[in-house]
């Protein structure tokens, strides 16, 4: 039950705040006046999806090893070419135990290398903002292969402190708050699963969460951001119910935050929420994919790593929403990678 019980946390800590910025700072979310009730549909969509979740945690259901590399495979036709070429490289290196140990060192050390070449030959986005939305799609892949590789090396805790912060560091200079936090979860939740770190302990994540809150300017700035997470999932809800409005194009789309913008006639990229893309896609029945979500996460609890990338992906996915890479990586290590080290 570790798992559940702190993305629950998570989970209703962020809700919480959603709801809490939509209702009382609407007047810096809303242009015109909304009826209450669109709020009180999407509230009751969330905790549904996350009633399923739970019941997929409790009884959950492991597909042969087949069905989810077959899951993966689809879902890499929303990077045509190259995700199919990097479902090949994956499930090669897969096929033996402990792969994923033999090669973290060297995935972390080279992942930092490409961070400081991407900022020399294309700028820091801290110092030219024009630069955060192209470089996102490189940063956030970055993000989790130095961060699973941080969460498999072995290394001893001043060294691995050591690179944690060097890379905090470069995702500050990023200005993604999210792949801070996705940092900081693949560094400590291993000590969560070992028990070096209880869960009153785990609660250090609340300075985390103040020092996002002074880089976003004052913490009314990032609820804000919260709220208008919230304000884009309930105008999914209101378009989607009962059966969905994308059939599937959104999980499979190369950009489905861009996607998710434009459907509502707006600039830039946008954050859906974890349930997002479900209900976008299949309307009340995203509550399958909640329940692969809480099934996923109990299957990776066979092994501390895996369980500790698994539960990182999900909360970090609680703002971002799901995409085709955030599934593949749920399905990689909830439902492939456990089976491997169950069976080690």
């Amino acid at each position: 039950m570790k798992a559940l019980k702190l993305f629950t946390l998570a989970f209703f800590t962020y809700l919480f705040l959603m709801v809490y910025a939509n209702i009382f700072l609407k007047d810096k979310l809303y242009a015109t006046v909304l009826p209450s009730s669109r709020i009180t549909i999407a509230l009751a969509i969330a905790l549904l999806c996350w009633g399923v979740l739970v019941i997929g945690y409790l009884k959950p259901i492991r597909f042969p090893e087949w069905v989810y590399w077959f899951l993966i495979f689809i879902l890499s036709f929303a990077l045509p070419i190259y995700g199919q070429l990097a479902v090949l490289v994956v499930f090669l290196i897969s096929k033996k135990y402990e792969s994923f140990e033999k090669y973290a060192k060297f995935v972390l050390v080279s992942s930092i290398f490409f961070i400081l070449i991407l900022y020399l030959f294309e700028g820091v986005p801290f110092f030219q903002w024009e630069l955060r939305f192209r470089l996102v799609k490189p940063l956030v892949l970055f993000a989790f292969l130095s961060g699973i590789s941080l969460t498999y090396c072995e290394l001893n805790w001043k060294l691995k402190t050591a690179l944690f912060l060097a890379l905090e560091v470069l995702f500050f200079l990023g200005t993604f708050r999210s792949l801070m936090l996705l940092i900081f979860l693949f560094y400590s939740l291993p000590y969560y699963y070992e028990n070096k770190l209880t869960f009153r302990q785990a609660l250090i994540g609340v300075p985390v969460f103040l020092f996002v809150a002074f880089l976003s300017g004052n913490l009314e700035a990032l609820l804000v951001r919260m709220g208008f997470t919230f304000l884009i999932f309930h105008n999914i809800v209101s378009v989607s119910l009962p059966f969905g409005f994308f059939h599937g194009k959104l999980l499979l789309h190369s950009d489905p935050r861009w996607r998710i913008a434009f459907m509502f006639t707006l600039n830039g990229r946008y954050t859906y929420f974890l349930f997002g893309q479900p209900i976008a896609d299949f309307g009340i029945l995203g509550v399958v994919e909640a329940y692969l979500f809480g099934s996923l996460l109990r299957l990776s609890e066979t092994d501390k790593k895996t369980a500790s990338v698994v539960l990182a992906t999900l909360i970090y996915a609680l703002e971002s929403g799901v995409d085709a890479f955030i599934l593949s990586v749920l399905l990689l290590f909830g439902g492939v990678y456990s089976k491997y080290t169950s069976k080690g």
